[in-house]
């Protein structure tokens, strides 16, 4: 027999620093299954030369949590980072299809005693889609340096602002070699939340501007996004 429970992935994107603190609040819920990473924002340029600022840089924490708790825990997100305000953070949740047993362990011992998350060593569910979703997270894998001319084209596409997460390729022929050592190429994940209905523009903007900039096909997709908190702004 397998729990009808779900399964959701929360990422938190909050102002460098916040982060501890909002991995306090899955802790202090008995949530172990966290990882924090960092990223930057995207503010315009028009409004980082006027205000002779840097990107903004953030912090993302990233858990794994049963649907019981995370109802839990967006709540108490909200309230403790103050997400009602404008610009004091983003939280989201994604419904997951499948775990794997050691992550099914970690979560089943969260749970209250008598209350377990399922009884087979892996946990899947699956999960009917519905074109009723709100929001869905855009991710596009994109060259570093990019990132301001990707911007402008997705807030033209009705696009608010975005975070970019640093990354590499790795084990591609496109790796160069510098006195015996392989470099691979530096690439950054820029994550955009946006409204259901503006997803294909946003997502055909980014790639006709990565097509200008490069002459190459953008590698980008979505994903439905279940709940979210801290977007106020993007409510048409």
């Amino acid at each position: 027999m397998i729990s009808n429970r779900k399964i959701n992935w929360i990422t938190v994107i909050v102002d460098r620093g916040k982060g501890e603190k909002a991995a306090s609040v899955f802790k202090e819920h008995h949530q172990e299954l966290l990882l924090i990473t960092r990223g930057h924002g995207t503010a315009s340029s028009a409004i980082k030369d006027c205000l002779g600022l840097d990107e903004p840089e953030k912090d993302l924490v990233i858990g794994i949590v049963d649907e019981t708790a995370a109802k839990r825990i967006l709540s108490a997100l909200h309230e403790t980072l103050e997400l009602g305000k404008p610009g004091y953070g983003i939280v989201f949740t994604i419904s997951l299809t499948g775990i794997s047993a050691a992550a099914s362990r970690i979560l089943e011992a969260a749970l209250p005693e008598g209350d377990p998350l399922t009884v087979t060593d892996y946990y899947k569910e699956v999960r009917l889609m519905s074109d009723t979703i709100r929001y869905e997270l855009i991710a596009a894998v994109i060259n570093t340096g990019l990132s301001a001319p990707i911007m402008d084209a997705a807030r033209n596409a009705g696009c608010k602002g975005g975070t970019l997460v640093k990354a590499r390729e790795v084990g591609t022929v496109d790796s160069k070699k510098l006195f015996g050592l392989t470099l691979s190429n530096e690439k950054e994940i820029l994550l955009i939340l946006v409204p259901h209905t503006d997803k294909q523009e946003v997502l055909k903007s980014i790639c006709e501007t990565v097509m200008k900039e490069t002459g190459e096909h953008a590698i980008a997709f979505s994903l439905p996004v279940d709940e979210v908190a801290g977007l106020s702004t993007l409510v048409k």
